[in-house]
């Protein structure tokens, strides 16, 4: 189903910054991003199957732990990630 060059590895990084821009209002933003990729990892990991996340899977759970947490960060987030 995969080619390597299809792969890329997952960045926790990339997920906080983005994560972190969809936050930029909250008065706490880098506390709030910390601990809501640290929540999105947790749920990627019981997603994973061989070790490969999907990248509509990274974003489909990326929206909804911003949604339930914050209807602003969400509606940015999804401007900036289709699936």
């Amino acid at each position: 189903k995969y080619q390597g060059n299809d792969l890329q590895p997952f960045l926790r990084d990339k997920l906080l910054v983005s994560v972190l821009r969809s936050c930029g209002h909250r008065k706490n933003s880098l506390e709030d991003a910390q601990g809501l990729t640290d929540s999105i990892i947790y749920r990627l990991l019981k997603q994973t199957q061989d070790g490969i996340i999907e990248k509509d899977t990274i974003i489909q759970i990326t929206k909804v732990a911003l949604n339930r947490f914050d209807t602003a960060a969400s509606v940015h987030y999804t401007a900036h990630h289709q699936s």
